[in-house]
């Protein structure tokens, strides 16, 4: 898609990353050592069904005895459990309760409210977050409106055509090649003369946007209405939301649309960032320093 072509490639797509455990604002803090211990025996725990003492001291590089107490008063507050004549330890029930209340996606709504906030006062266009729903579709969210008088209509709560918006060809070049067989059976809507309508273009879109990890579109659902999106995903590297800005065409060009790239995908990293903080970064993805930052 030409439109596309000279804005400013990054990792942004499907979720940004961040290098290191440790952000900025924890990097120079003390960190209580057996706490972090305690994390990683739970952590291991979570993903190793055969986890015993031995192997969760291994992988807390803690002597046995020290990790036998601390899984002792772990079990005690119901984060794990030991059950008698059974060496294996697991997730205790309290931990499994805490868990199931715990909504994603609600979580990143009240992660990204700020960071969305400080968005529109970068670029001076609308952004909207839409979120991955149970059906497989996107669910727009939240969407903070440009302070400009032109700007586009309210659209929380709406669904968009895959194929002819940013936020919907986000969610496309993460389906695996069964899903995206079985969508492409439909026919391609065409909606204006800019509209991608065959299989074999889709295609080509959808790997440009694998590789620059980000999604264009210019007056492809609305003529006049240009986006640009992103993805943002969770601890397990599955893509939770997709964040998006849109403006009319003639605003958002190619100069202002390099500029929008940059402040989206660190928008999208430090959202990003926030819900995986503590975890180890994936080595699939980069932070978002390529991209500009």
């Amino acid at each position: 898609m030409d439109d596309a072509e000279g804005l400013v490639g990054g990792p942004g797509f499907p979720g940004p990353r961040y290098r290191g455990r440790m952000t900025s604002a924890t990097a120079g803090a003390k960190l209580n050592q057996s706490v972090r211990k305690a994390i990683t025996l739970l952590r291991v725990t979570a993903e190793d069904g055969n986890a015993n003492v031995s192997s969760l001291a291994r992988a807390a590089g803690l002597p046995r005895a020290t990790a036998l107490r601390m899984i002792q008063t772990l079990a005690q507050e119901g984060f794990l459990l030991r059950i008698p004549g059974d060496d294996r330890v697991l997730l205790g029930p309290e931990l499994l309760r805490l868990a199931r209340g715990t909504d994603e996606q609600l979580l990143l709504r009240e992660v990204a409210r700020p960071v969305i906030g400080d968005l529109v006062a970068a670029v001076r266009e609308t952004v909207t977050l839409s979120v991955v729903a149970p059906d497989g579709g996107l669910d727009l969210v939240s969407q903070v409106d440009a302070p400009a008088q032109l700007r586009p209509q309210s659209w929380v709560g709406q669904r968009f055509p895959l194929h002819a918006s940013a936020s919907g060809k986000v969610l496309l070049a993460v389906y695996d090649e069964e899903r995206l067989e079985r969508f492409l059976v439909e026919p391609l809507r065409r909606f204006t003369p800019a509209t991608i309508t065959t299989v074999e273009a889709l295609r080509a879109e959808l790997a440009r946007v694998r590789e620059q990890r980000y999604a264009v579109v210019r007056d492809e659902e609305e003529e006049g209405l240009a986006g640009i999106a992103t993805g943002i995903s969770g601890p397990g590297d599955d893509l939770l939301g997709v964040l998006t800005v849109a403006g009319p065409t003639q605003r958002l060009d190619r100069q202002r649309g390099r500029s929008a790239v940059d402040h989206l995908l660190r928008a999208a990293g430090q959202i990003g960032s926030a819900l995986r903080r503590g975890r180890p970064p994936s080595a699939a993805l980069e932070v978002v320093a390529r991209a500009g930052g």
